[in-house]
C-alpha cells in the first residue's frame, strides 16, 4: 500500500458528494488530474500542484506527515450567464473545501479568502481557481 493519497481525486469526490459534478464515466463535469480537450464547458478540475517533503515524526515509529495543495479550477460556458453561474459554482466549491474535515485526513482547507477570478481562456469561457491546503499522516 502506498503512502501517498490520491489527493486530486479525494478532492473531487468531496466536491462531487456535494452535488457540484460527477466523475461518471460518459460526460463527467469533474476531473483529478488534468482535464482532456474533450471536456465540456462547465466543468471543475482538482490538479495537485505541489507539495512538502513528508514529515518524519513520532521518533521511529514509521509515522510521517504529508502537506500538498490541490488547486481546483472551476470554469464556466461562455455567454451572458457564464461568469454569474461560473462564480456561484466557484463559490459552492469553496465553502465545501473550507474547514474540511474527511476521514482519513488530518486538514482539509482553502488557502484564500475566495476563489480567484483568472479571466477567460481563449474560448471566452471564464475561470476561476481555489488553492487547498491538505495535510495526512501515513505509516510505514
Amino acid at each position: 500500500m502506498s503512502r501517498l493519497k490520491d489527493v486530486e481525486l479525494d478532492v473531487a469526490r468531496l466536491l462531487e458528494a456535494a452535488g457540484l459534478g460527477t466523475l461518471a464515466d460518459g460526460l463527467p463535469t469533474l476531473y483529478a488530474g488534468p482535464y482532456p480537450p474533450g471536456a465540456p464547458d462547465a466543468f471543475i478540475a482538482c490538479r495537485f500542484s505541489g507539495g512538502e517533503k513528508p514529515e518524519k515524526y513520532l521518533a521511529n515509529a514509521g509515522t510521517a506527515l504529508h502537506r500538498c495543495t490541490v488547486t481546483v479550477l472551476v470554469r464556466a460556458a461562455r455567454g451572458p450567464d457564464g461568469y454569474s453561474e461560473g462564480s456561484a459554482r466557484a463559490r459552492a466549491a469553496w465553502e465545501v473545501l473550507y474547514d474540511a474535515h474527511p476521514p482519513g485526513y488530518v486538514r482539509v482547507d482553502v488557502e484564500d479568502g475566495g476563489p480567484t477570478h483568472l479571466g477567460e481562456d481563449e474560448a471566452g469561457r471564464p475561470r476561476w481557481s481555489i488553492n487547498v491546503s491538505i495535510a495526512y499522516s501515513s505509516r510505514s
